[in-house]
């Protein structure tokens, strides 16, 4: 796996959309007299050829590793040299950053066409198009660099452009206030990834992933290494939405839905995901630790599923979708599946852009309606839509043959058999996928069938929309092939079934479930699985249908809009923090501030009446000082020259 070839591809894969933000953010308003004055159609097409030509690149850099266990070596400048500490921007593709790449500018570059005509009604989309494709460069940066450091930045660039770009439409103080929290979030988990890379450097001298790896040994301590990966992983609840700090993601709705699709989709959510699969080697120092993850990965399942239920808004229902679904991202982590995390990553692109994009039909057919009680009857007005939906939400749900069934099947199974794993998890899972088929069941029943209410009528989008639309649904319907079961694979006699494990496997750790040492059988685990989904999708449509937790207070109170960890941080964190910094301010300007002017008057007064007496014309007690001065350099000098 050590082995590399020299290669250019990993360059320009990276700097092609670098170049696509530069011609929307500078050249493109320069010619058009000004960023209002851009033209949808102009800056739309750059932006997307920019993500559709690194599209291409990616492609072949993925086919070139085809066959080989190695990997596409760029090396840059040199950023850093100083002492012991030698940075360089080398940039690297091997199976792992190929299937992210992949993911990343494949479904970029969807979105991005997507938002053509999406965004056709705003003026001076250019600043839109550029910060989209600022955000693709980032993450790419995130995926492509072999070492911890310029993973930090391309970390920083993806929390910097989500900001952008959730603001967007800044002049509603709300969507500002949602920029400033998913901001203020990220940088909280930050802190914990500077300290991390920090405690690994001092420990093992270097940031480089391929060099980390080979230094760590049973002789290496474990202790510093433990601690750095607990902070890594406080870094990944950030940037990943992990209990306690998944609260900025739903207010990240705030921006346009290209955006949401964008960042909770294939790219910033799954940062955290991608970090644990690259540096599984130092996360399987700590087991203590994995079992957190593991548990944690389960609560947030549960509760994005709990949250889901209690939304009305059809972008907040898929909001706290994708918590739960990387609850169960972070549940596979756990465990010790990193590949098969990898591989809900995958299948979770693939529906849930599908499913934000085409929500953002719904809400464009509806004049801008994202209240779900007031649609209703819009299969027959929007039926492209609707079928691709329709086709995402079973791949969500996890029906068999669709994406989901395969990669949430085998977390499942995981935290079943693996050796980590438990029933415990396995409960909470079941009970995680029961809830994904009655929120999913709900959406589509509020959505799409029923009689449509008064004044919500509807209307197709574009084939520019459309198109993105049923691209994705073929790959949220076929996608899952690619993590065909081994035990199934023997049934129809395919040895090497799992393709995506067998591709993961020279660079991704997956545990190993001995046959016979699970307490269900894959296929059983399977049909259990499938019965709950069923039995959840039945129960959204029946029993379940009319849930509201707005009847209660008390689930008002805590699901409901700012609902308990919200309120808890503001009461406990935001509001205590607010009343230091106002006493502080007020304190500090009242009695420091306001009286600092006399404070330097008075001081000058008295050391200038204090001087002029030393200038009194006197030879004596000018020699007095002289001789003083010199006494005090003697002495001086006689201590350096004793130390």
């Amino acid at each position: 796996m050590n082995l590399a070839v020299l290669s250019d591809l990993p360059f320009w894969i990276l700097i092609v959309p670098l170049i696509g933000f530069f011609l929307n953010g500078v050249v493109i308003p320069l010619a058009s007299g000004g960023i209002t004055k851009t033209k949808p159609m102009i800056s739309g097409g750059i932006a997307t050829l920019a993500m559709a030509v690194s599209f291409v690149l990616a492609v072949i850099a993925f086919t070139r590793l085809g066959g080989e266990s190695g990997a596409l070596q760029y090396t840059g400048f040199k950023w850093i040299d100083f002492g012991n500490l030698s940075v360089t921007l080398n940039l690297r593709i091997d199976r792992l950053s190929s299937l992210m790449t992949l993911i990343i500018t494949g479904i970029g570059t969807l979105i991005h066409f997507y938002s053509i005509s999406y965004m056709s009604h705003e003026k001076g989309v250019a600043r839109f198009f550029a910060y989209l494709n600022l955000f693709c460069f980032a993450m790419l940066l995130l995926v492509l660099s072999d070492n911890l450091l310029f993973l930090f930045f391309g970390w920083e660039g993806v929390g910097l452009c989500s900001y952008l770009l959730i603001s967007y439409w800044y002049e509603e103080e709300s969507n500002a206030d949602a920029a400033r929290k998913a901001f203020l979030v990220n940088r909280i988990g930050d802190l914990g990834f500077v300290l991390g890379m920090c405690l690994l450097y001092v420990q093992l001298g270097t940031l480089s992933f391929t060099e980390m790896m080979a230094l760590i040994s049973p002789t290496t301590s474990v202790a510093l290494l433990s601690l750095a990966a607990v902070f890594m992983f406080f870094a990944a609840t950030g940037k990943s939405a992990q209990f306690p700090l998944y609260v900025w993601l739903p207010d990240a709705m705030a921006g346009p839905t290209p955006v949401s699709a964008l960042i909770h989709a294939a790219t910033m959510v799954t940062a955290g995901v991608y970090l644990f699969a690259r540096m599984y080697f130092l996360f399987e120092l700590s087991p203590e630790l994995m079992t957190v993850v593991a548990y944690t990965g389960a609560l947030t399942a549960l509760l994005g599923g709990i949250l889901a239920l209690a939304q009305t808004d059809i972008k907040k229902v898929l909001a706290y979708s994708t918590v739960s679904q990387l609850g169960f991202m972070f549940l596979a982590l756990g465990v010790g599946a990193y590949q098969t995390a990898v591989f809900h990553l995958m299948t979770h692109a693939f529906f849930k852009a599908l499913l934000f994009l085409g929500a953002g039909s719904v809400i464009h057919g509806c004049d801008g309606e994202q209240d779900m009680r007031r649609m209703g009857g819009l299969a027959k007005a929007m039926p492209v839509t609707y079928v691709t939906m329709l086709l995402g939400s079973a791949a969500i749900v996890g029906l068999p043959i669709f994406s989901g069934f395969f990669s949430k099947d085998e977390i499942l199974y995981m935290a079943l058999g693996a050796p980590r794993g438990s029933w415990i998890l396995f409960g909470a899972g079941l009970l995680a996928a029961f809830l994904t088929g009655v929120y999913t069941m709900r959406m589509l029943t509020q959505t799409f069938w029923g009689e449509a209410k008064a004044g919500i009528h509807g209307h197709e989008s574009s084939w520019i929309m459309t198109l993105p639309l049923i691209v994705l649904a073929l790959l949220a319907t076929f996608g899952g092939f690619l993590g065909f079961p081994h035990e199934m694979g023997h049934w129809f006699g395919i040895e090497h079934s799992h393709l995506l494990s067998a591709w993961l496997a020279p660079v991704v750790q997956q545990v190993e479930i001995v046959t016979g040492s699970s307490p269900m059988p894959e296929i059983v685990v399977s049909i259990l699985a499938v019965s709950i989904a069923i039995f959840g999708l039945v129960a959204g449509k029946t029993f379940l249908k009319n849930i509201s937790f707005e009847t209660s207070p008390v689930l008002k109170r805590l699901f409901v809009g700012q609902h308990f960890m919200d309120t808890f941080y503001s009461s406990c964190i935001v509001a205590p923090l607010y009343w230091i910094s106002r006493r502080l301010v007020q304190t500090f300007e009242s009695n420091v501030m306001n009286n600092i002017g006399g404070w330097i008057g008075v001081g000058s007064n008295w050391s200038g009446e204090r001087l002029r007496l030393t200038q009194s014309g006197d030879i004596q007690l000018s020699m007095l000082s002289l001789m003083a001065g010199l006494a005090f350099v003697v002495g001086i000098l006689i201590f350096w020259v004793a130390v």
